[in-house]
């Protein structure tokens, strides 16, 4: 479970976004053409996009290749990292291509892509993409997709219990019945129950209506997702972890060929 625990890495609450922004710009082969994605920073590897026209985007595992896993067939508005995809200073993404991890960015509760929420908010707010991002900052969602060999519900427990192994010690107080641990990390963990749409909730301890909470979830039979927004805690509780991440299976699943 090292890998969920490397993706689960990537996500990290406000207090670090200097941090990777600086990282970032270290991996921006070319930083001057590198594209900017609104909250998420600029760097060669993503992509902002206002293109309504579909890509498709094959999912592949490493050890098995294609398989039976489903096709993304999605506009490329909605595609900001494409794992082992062209750069973006080389240009937008090609209408085809194939990755074992995609990551989609839309709004909640209109689903619309991320770039072209923004845009329409910056246009009508006389703002510019960055401002208009932060001030939409709780309808963001971060969707990584990412193919899986395990049925899901060994994929659940997997994760389960990885967050027993890295946050081993479990706290004394739970949020709405949801058992809580902690490791030597700054992060509190969450673990879901059979009728969550989370397997595992990953948030910073402390408290703060900007920080995100990243969760484990899965999408179909095969295909399983890490999801970024705002801290449930601090907005509606369980139940607003579960309704968000019903709607964004809804969203990614308008776009694969299978789900």
């Amino acid at each position: 479970m090292s890998y969920v625990v490397t993706r689960m890495g990537r996500h990290m609450g406000l207090a670090f976004v200097a941090v990777a922004l600086r990282v970032l710009g270290g991996f921006c082969a070319d930083p001057a053409h590198a594209d900017a994605v609104p909250n998420l920073g600029r760097a060669d590897y993503l992509h902002f996009s206002l293109d309504r026209t579909p890509i498709r985007i094959s999912l592949v595992n490493d050890v098995v290749g294609k398989g039976s896993f489903p096709d993304l067939v999605v506009p490329r508005a909605y595609v900001v990292f494409v794992n082992r995809a062209p750069h973006s200073s080389e240009g937008s993404l090609p209408s085809q291509l194939s990755s074992n991890e995609v990551e989609l960015m839309f709004a909640d509760g209109s689903g619309e892509a991320w770039s072209m929420a923004v845009e329409e908010r910056s246009r009508r707010d006389s703002l510019d993409r960055t401002a208009a991002g932060q001030l939409m900052r709780a309808e963001q969602t971060s969707l990584q997709i990412s193919p899986s060999t395990k049925p899901n519900e060994a994929y659940a427990a997997d994760v389960r219990a990885n967050v027993k192994r890295s946050a081993p010690n479990r706290q004394d107080e739970s949020f709405e019945g949801l058992a809580h641990y902690r490791g030597v990390s700054s992060f509190s963990y969450y673990v879901g129950g059979s009728d969550d749409e989370f397997f595992s909730v990953r948030c910073e301890a402390q408290l703060n209506p900007v920080f995100q909470c990243t969760y484990t979830m899965s999408i179909t039979e095969g295909v399983v997702a890490f999801a970024t927004f705002v801290d449930f805690r601090l907005y509606g509780g369980r139940a607003y972890a579960n309704r968000r991440l019903r709607f964004a299976r809804e969203v990614v699943c308008r776009y694969l060929t299978r789900c």
